[in-house]
């Protein structure tokens, strides 16, 4: 783990940041638990230059299974580049050279995918976890590595009232400064949360992770899966498949949806899982997360 600061002297980063399509209360995997902060996501399996020009293939759509006691419906997703008004100010190339400074494989598929988080209110947080899901690439040591941007809306240089981030270590929690502009390159398998902030002298925090996917040529599943699940709760769905004799319990997933989008539907096709893999080149089994309706999407997408 190691601490960089960000070159922003014109704030165009902390400007493009700001105006980020933020979004709160988005259901997660169980349709009762949203993120207790405001996020987005961006990436859509394009490549980028490290001066930020997007190149290569990209998938229009992703999908993902609508919610973990309803595995019979797909939610989906269009995806958005990352913005292209951030890539302008050269922030892939600072990324980069951290990455590169730690001692990490780099290339154009680095920091290709953008998890945001805004911590705007004193009850937000975010629960322990760790970022090592096997659709992320290994690109130091066999670990995955992320970039983590800070950036605080009153723009101070203080080192008082920081956020209460903190990794595990030896079985116990650390406390990690992360000053404004700064840029934290840690592994994926380190265990990580956010405390809730203390109430007086409340900080506003915008936190961005980069991160890399598995390369599409080396499994084009997993690359799929890594832009499509990091929008079960961080993007805002806009259809939903669903059985097509489906009853009330599936109602749950346009309710949960309602105060955001009102989905539009469309019901499942009798795919055979064998022949739609056969199909697709791929190195290893998606889970049951990414449903055959996922998987035709992806087809769509190749």
């Amino acid at each position: 783990m190691k601490i960089f600061p960000l070159n922003d002297p014109d704030k165009k980063i902390l400007n493009c940041v700001r105006n980020l399509d933020w979004k709160r209360n988005i259901p997660g995997g169980w349709l009762k638990y949203g993120p207790p902060r405001e996020v987005c996501a961006y990436g859509d399996g394009s490549l980028y230059t490290d001066n930020g020009k997007k190149y290569g293939p990209k998938y229009k759509e992703t999908a993902w299974a609508g919610a973990i006691p309803l595995n019979k419906t797909t939610l989906v997703v269009k995806t958005q580049p990352l913005p292209s008004k951030l890539m302008r100010t050269g922030i892939m190339q600072q990324l980069r050279d951290c990455l590169r400074k730690y001692g990490a494989e780099v290339d154009d598929s680095s920091c290709t995918g953008m998890w945001c988080n805004y911590y705007n209110q004193v009850t937000d947080r975010i629960s322990p976890h760790t970022d090592s899901e096997n659709y992320y690439e290994r690109n130091y040591k066999n670990h995955p590595l992320f970039v983590s941007l800070t950036l605080y809306e009153d723009e101070s240089n203080s080192m008082e009232n920081l956020a209460r981030f903190q990794i595990k270590e030896n079985n116990k929690w650390k406390t990690i400064n992360l000053s404004h502009a700064s840029l934290l390159v840690m592994s994926g398998d380190i265990e990580h949360r956010v405390m809730k902030p203390s109430k007086v002298n409340f900080r506003k925090r915008y936190n961005i992770t980069f991160r890399t996917p598995v390369k599409r040529e080396d499994d084009i599943i997993k690359n799929y899966r890594f832009f499509s699940n990091f929008g079960r709760y961080y993007k805002v769905p806009y259809k939903v498949f669903l059985p097509k004799d489906y009853d009330e319990k599936y109602e749950q997933i346009l309710e949960s949806f309602s105060h955001l989008v009102d989905l539009k539907i469309e019901y499942n096709k009798n795919f055979d899982r064998k022949k739609l893999l056969e199909n697709i080149p791929y190195v290893s089994r998606p889970p049951s997360t990414t449903t055959n309706m996922a998987l035709y999407i992806l087809l769509k997408n190749i």
